[in-house]
């Protein structure tokens, strides 16, 4: 094909990408019901309908119940404008049950596929909200756990060619949005995950694994990865974002947990980034024992206020919930290359350090770091002295809130391997070199 016909041939499928003549407007009983009925037969019949070439609304100033979850996984040319607030169900056994009557006990309640799916919240504050009321969730964590049995996952995007604009979600029960497939750009977020009770444990902002995401101009509250990019992704952007409440940052991983299976991540940015009362802002996590490769990383331009770990690397990462791990066999580990962490400002959490997430005795976040002062403005934990390769710090200005210098630890980051580093890698006082 010529360059003339192939480029004739790119703006048909752009065209058509764009051409949604259907409009399909979702009908609601809430009013009608006094907020009792539920809406998801609705929403499923509208979906099946209105699969291709559509633009499905839900309406500004409508409410609906979404009280059984929603799969619409055969889209293709599809706007979904959310200008109405969608709820999920105030009963938590209800969920439960739904929950447990799957083979995997894994459910999530909004799952999209397909190409070309545009989803468009509304610019309002006050309106296009998912509300998943998981303040109750919270409370309800039993004692010494990480979180009630049985929560749903919320929120499934698996498309190419995509995009997310002013999605927002209030009180999400656990695990946010999963971002997969290819050439998706995500504007304009909020996630509200603030709890003023029990701690909201795995409420993910963005769990990501696809090729060319962007991800721009979010706010994220919650209480674990603002967002996590997974095995299987490359092309990675996060960009001028605010994070924080308990939030455990911007994180690559965890990467390896599969012993039988290679992890590979490569070309993601962090950039411009905000964050304010986390356990960490940078973050790197992969198992003991994995396998795999994680290469062209970078953390640049982030401004810290009351963070516990400003930059953290561990290659001997463990669920807090799944036990210690110590029965993995010490013989592998997920390689790191490339990797810059650059332009950090702000305060080290030094006087009240941590989240409410820890459980256990020592802390989940401190284990494994012995003569911790919370002063650390680098930790970096290779496994092996050759499984961390052409790291470069640089312009790192961060100070602990005790006005003290700051400090490191530093294991395994040769110089052979790290020749621009930035310092000597040691446990100690934090000096650029």
């Amino acid at each position: 094909m010529g360059f003339f016909a192939a480029l004739q041939l790119d703006v048909v499928e752009a065209s058509l990408a764009h051409a949604r003549p259907k409009r399909c407007v979702v009908p609601s009983k809430h009013a009608s019901s006094h907020g009792q009925a539920d809406d998801s037969a609705a929403v499923t019949e509208t979906f099946a309908r209105c699969s291709l070439n559509s633009t499905i609304i839900f309406s500004e100033g409508v409410d609906y119940n979404i009280f059984t979850p929603i799969s619409a996984t055969n889209l293709s040319n599809v706007e979904i404008q959310v200008q109405g607030n969608l709820h999920l169900p105030q009963n938590i056994t209800a969920i439960q049950t739904l929950v447990n009557a799957t083979s995997s006990k894994s459910l999530t309640w909004f799952k999209f596929a397909g190409s070309y799916i545009d989803y468009v919240g509304s610019p309002n504050v006050t309106t296009g909200w998912i509300n998943s009321y998981g303040q109750a969730w919270w409370d309800a964590n039993p004692v010494n756990g990480t979180g009630t049995a049985s929560r749903p996952h919320l929120f499934n995007f698996d498309v190419t060619h995509g995009s997310m604009k002013y999605f927002k979600s209030r009180k999400p029960i656990a695990w946010g949005v999963a971002l997969s497939g290819e050439d998706i750009a995500v504007t304009d977020t909020f996630v509200d995950a603030y709890s003023d009770g029990g701690f909201p444990f795995n409420t993910d902002g963005f769990d990501v694994s696809g090729t060319n995401i962007r991800i721009s101009d979010t706010v994220i509250y919650n209480g674990d990865d603002a967002i996590a990019v997974g095995s299987g992704s490359s092309d990675i952007i996060f960009e001028r974002a605010t994070i924080g409440y308990q939030s455990h940052g911007m994180s690559i991983g965890s990467l390896g947990s599969n012993q039988a299976s290679y992890a590979s991540v490569s070309n993601v940015t962090f950039d411009d980034v905000t964050v304010v009362n986390a356990v960490y802002a940078a973050r790197f996590k992969s198992w003991m024992g994995g396998q795999g490769l994680a290469k062209n990383i970078s953390w640049k331009n982030i401004r810290v206020y009351n963070v516990t770990f400003p930059i953290f690397v561990t290659q001997s990462y463990y669920d807090q919930g799944a036990g210690t791990g110590a029965d993995r066999p010490n013989n592998s580990s997920v390689t790191m290359e490339d990797f810059t962490w650059a332009n950090f400002t702000g305060i080290i959490n030094t006087f009240r350090p941590g989240d409410g997430s820890c459980v256990t005795d020592p802390c989940w976040y401190d284990v494994g770091l012995q003569n911790l002062n919370h002063t650390e403005a680098i930790i970096i934990e290779c496994n092996t002295n050759s499984s961390c390769k052409n790291f470069v710090v640089e312009n790192i200005q961060v100070v602990p809130e005790s006005a003290t210098p700051p400090t490191m630890i530093c294991i395994n980051a040769t110089e052979e391997l790290n020749p621009e580093l930035g310092f000597d890698c040691r446990n100690g006082t934090y000096i650029p070199v």
